[in-house]
């Protein structure tokens, strides 16, 4: 039996929410569905992100995914103008398809993560479509159950190898844990999703590059300090970067901007070396 490699992700893992405009239907077919994951598809391999988990259900999406050590506001904006297009040519429309921005939060560590993708794949069961998640045919769950590996576009083997290291034991022991945890974290993740609209409502979440600026500025006040003091200390530049990238969906080069004018690819290694720790 082949053995599965326990392993921890050195990136970036987002749990990603797109909802459609006003709630509306973001599919209204199967077809919609087919090229929306044709172009998740196509994004993994120009982005080489890891795919983890996903789920389309009418109005919105989940979408669970390690960055793989690249931005993920750039990999979210490519499908969302690329499926837009194609929704917005298809139906002769015009205008937002999507609720705003897409809704991310860090997943950061083995058990959310486990928690999450239990989630994601029991959204059909808590919707009353499905009685069993691996019913639902547009989730991922069927490629965990092997029912679906023509697909390819799962990487599933870091969240079965946090279940067992035997593959069949790891497929067997992940559909207990999300049937299980269908009842242990449907209250838990529930209040995530209204914790990170709450945010939002509140301004809490960095919406806007501006926003960004303002944030940082209130920061430095709040020290006594100045962007001198952001240039110089790399302690405080890099808590100024780790609050950017979890509670904003601004891109690495615009954190570099905001955090002393510092280049995309210095900022990537700045928080690799933070999620290393």
């Amino acid at each position: 039996m082949p053995r599965l490699a326990r392993l921890k992700g050195i990136n970036t893992t987002y749990h990603i929410i797109m909802r459609g405009n006003e709630k509306k239907k973001i599919f209204l077919d199967d077809r919609d569905k087919y090229r929306f994951l044709e172009i998740i598809a196509k994004m993994r391999v120009k982005y080489n992100y890891k795919l983890e988990a996903y789920c389309l259900m009418d109005n919105h999406v989940h979408l669970l995914i390690n960055d793989n050590g690249n931005d993920i506001s750039k990999i979210m904006k490519s499908i969302n103008i690329s499926y837009v297009y194609y929704f917005n040519n298809t139906y002769d429309r015009v205008g937002h398809l999507f609720q705003g921005r897409f809704i991310s939060e860090i997943v950061a560590d083995d058990k959310y993560l486990l928690a999450v993708s239990a989630y994601i794949h029991n959204n059909p069961v808590r919707a009353g479509i499905v009685k069993r998640p691996e019913d639902f045919y547009w989730s991922s769950m069927r490629e965990y159950m092997s029912q679906e590996p023509d697909r390819k576009i799962i990487y599933c083997y870091r969240i079965l190898g946090i279940c067992s290291p035997s593959y069949p034991e790891a497929i067997s022991t992940y559909y207990q844990s999300v049937r299980n945890m269908e009842k242990n974290y449907r209250i838990f993740m529930d209040i995530e999703e209204d914790e990170i609209q709450l945010r939002r409502q509140e301004g809490d979440y960095i919406e806007s590059f501006e926003e960004g600026r303002i944030r940082i500025n209130n920061e430095l006040v709040k020290r006594g300090l100045t962007m001198k003091g952001i240039r110089t200390d790399k302690p405080l530049r890099k808590e100024m970067m780790e609050m950017l990238r979890k509670n904003s969906v601004l891109s690495l080069k615009e954190i570099g901007e905001l955090c002393g004018g510092y280049a995309e690819s210095t900022v990537s290694i700045i928080l690799k070396r933070e999620n290393h720790k």
